[in-house]
């Protein structure tokens, strides 16, 4: 198993949500469209985070993410990059707009 790069400080290392092979109708997507979805989709899963994230945060009163957990990001927000294939970004704890129950609800427009 490979090692991820290890988010810093209050950074968090996200992967993206991948979309399904197929639709809800039994319909199969193509490479290219699954590939479009995901770069366009702003869902992603929490792999890692720094020792600061949420530090200076009053936790009694939010619920902040956790590693695990899906969230909704900004769409050009953080650094992406590519990592033995896989695709990843890295961005500041404070750009997580939300915590997604279920991320096969959201749609991207």
């Amino acid at each position: 198993m490979s090692k991820l790069p290890k988010p810093q400080g209050y950074r968090m290392l996200l992967k993206p949500w991948e979309p399904p092979i197929k639709t809800a109708g039994g319909v199969f997507l193509s490479d290219q469209s699954r590939e479009l979805a995901k770069f366009a989709c702003v869902v992603s899963e929490v792999v890692d985070m720094g020792p600061e994230c949420y530090k200076n945060m009053d936790k009694s009163e939010t619920t902040w993410c956790k590693v695990g957990d899906y969230v909704l990001t900004g769409k050009y927000v953080g650094l992406k990059f590519q990592y033995e294939n896989e695709d990843y970004s890295i961005i500041n704890d404070d750009e997580v707009v939300a915590i997604v129950p279920d991320p096969t609800k959201i749609k991207h427009r």
